[in-house]
Formats: C-alpha cells, sequence, structure tokens
C-alpha cells in the first residue's frame, strides 16, 4: 500500500487481499483499522525496516498462506454490496 500518511478505508488494501495478495503496509489511520493483523505493518520511510520485513515475509515458512487466509477473511467482512451502500448513504449526507 503507497499511503504513508492516511487513508480512508483502504479499498485497494482490500481488494488485494479478496485476491488473495499479501499486504505490506504502512501503519497510518484506516489502514491500521481495516488490515490491522491481516497485514504486514511496516515502515516505508526506513529502507532497512521494509527490506527486513520483506524478507521475512520471502523467507519465513507459512507465513504467506497465514497472510493469505487472513486476508481472505478479512476482505470478506467488507461485502461490496454492504460497502458500496453505505458509501452512496454517506454520499448523499454529504451532497
Amino acid at each position: 500500500m503507497p499511503s504513508t500518511t492516511l487513508e480512508a478505508m483502504g479499498l485497494v488494501a482490500l481488494e488485494a487481499q479478496a485476491c488473495g495478495l499479501p499486504v505490506v503496509y504502512q501503519p497510518v489511520p484506516g489502514l491500521n483499522d481495516t488490515l490491522a493483523a491481516s497485514g504486514v505493518a511496516t515502515d516505508f520511510t526506513n529502507p532497512a525496516t521494509l527490506a527486513k520485513d520483506l524478507n521475512r515475509l520471502r523467507c519465513t515458512p507459512g507465513l504467506l498462506p497465514a497472510l493469505q487466509a487472513a486476508g481472505r477473511t478479512n476482505a470478506a467482512r467488507y461485502p461490496l454490496t454492504t460497502t458500496a451502500a453505505a458509501l452512496n448513504d454517506l454520499g448523499k449526507q454529504l451532497a
């Protein structure tokens, strides 16, 4: 996830999780709430930390399948129809 300061909800991250992709993200408001432990939180501003976390993802047996399963479970908490309806309602309230 490229967001480094704020992410309203993390729809891109949820879409990735729904497709079975692990998500590496900067722990910022919005993503923290949406992803929690279903992704890998890292500091994108620190190349050494990012490299360490990516290497851990690559080298730790079982971590990738665990993140894939956790991600799919997490994404299922936000069904598209419910999320779309909530965003539509919010848009109407703000209009």
